[in-house]
Parts: C-alpha cells; structure tokens; sequence
C-alpha cells in the first residue's frame, strides 16, 4: 500500500461562507434543544466539522465519475453530507439519518438554505447502484452490515471515510482517509490537506 500524498488550498465564494456561517448559527442554536454535537462554539463548528468536508469536496473534483449518486450515511448534524451538498448544487445528496429530531434539524436546514439537492431519508429504501458514501461517525462496517444497505446496495462502491477504518471491508475498495487542521477562519481561506488514497 503506497500513500500518495497531495496537498490543496481551496477557496470559498462569498456566498459559500454566508451559507456555511448560516449553517453553523443554526447548528449551535438548534443544539440547545438536540443534542447534535459536541461542539459549542463557531471556531469549534469550523474546525471539526467544517473543514473536513471543504477538503473532501475540493479533493474529489474531476477523480469520480459525475454519474455516482452520494450519499450521507448516518448524516447526523450534517457533516459531511449536507455541507458538501451546499458546495456541489450539480449533484444530489442523499442523507441517510435514522434518529427523527436530527432529520428534522436537516430537512429545516436544507429548506432554509433553499439546498434543493438534500434528500432526507430515515434508511436506505431504494436500489442504489455503485454510489459514493460518507460516513464520520459511521464505520464502514455499520455501513455494510445495515439490513437495508444489503437490500438495496448494488456494488461496487466508493467509501469517503474520515478517519482511520481498519474493517476488513475497506480492502477492496477505493477509500480516502481526509484528515486536516485549521488555525482560523479567514473571509478568503486556505487550507493544507494530505490526502491518502489506498485500495487492497
């Protein structure tokens, strides 16, 4: 297993930061009622739940085939899901949540931010052929041992897993570990990521 490294300095449009700072007020604020994450602050939000998705999204540009339908399993608060949903308006995400309060949290987002490109669906309830999945919280054997993914799933697939899987499941596919850091959120941003690709 050779790791190719890459490095990346994304930037965002204006009115991507206004929609990812409008994503984050309602994150906090609905975060008083639900808990949807454990993050209290902006700079937190930005740091840890943020910046990996940019990254993610900025680093797939022109290596997958247009056609793959995303999806987001175990969507949660909505990173990654959502936030690459509000950068990428030429595709459709599917974002896969099981607990009721979270997808209502999504689905108001999605309406609030007019991101006509969020599905919000409770399980996966439909074929699905050769998609790209993300997953954070979820680990790629949750993912595969899901009764309605072994339904409905038609592979091969695509795993964009942030963070460290060591299920054997990875092996024969194409994964990519994202991991990044960030010191401050500036209005013109840049970021630094190493990218590590492997496959069996």
């Amino acid at each position: 297993m050779n790791p190719t490294h890459k490095t990346l300095c994304p930037s965002l449009t204006p009115r991507q930061m206004t929609a990812l700072d409008h994503y984050t007020s309602l994150l906090l604020e609905w975060n008083t009622h639900i808990r949807l994450t454990g993050y209290h602050s902006q700079e937190q939000v930005r740091e840890h739940l943020l910046l990996e998705p940019i990254l993610a999204f900025h680093a797939l540009q022109g290596r997958l085939p247009n056609s793959l339908p995303r999806i987001d399993f175990g969507s949660g608060n909505g990173s990654p899901g959502l936030i690459m949903a509000l950068l990428d308006h030429d595709h459709s995400y599917l974002l896969v949540e099981r607990v009721q309060k979270k997808r209502i949290f999504l689905d108001h987002v999605s309406r609030h931010l007019s991101l006509s490109n969020v599905t919000v669906v409770p399980a996966l309830d439909s074929p699905v052929f050769s998609p790209l999945v993300f997953m954070k919280a979820i680990t790629v054997h949750d993912f595969l041992s899901d009764k309605n993914v072994k339904r409905h799933l038609s592979p091969p697939a695509f795993f964009i897993r942030f963070g460290k899987d060591p299920h054997l499941a990875c092996q024969p596919l194409l994964s990519c570990v994202i991991n990044g850091g960030v010191r401050e959120w500036e209005k013109h941003i840049t970021f630094s990521l190493f990218l590590l690709e492997f496959s069996g």
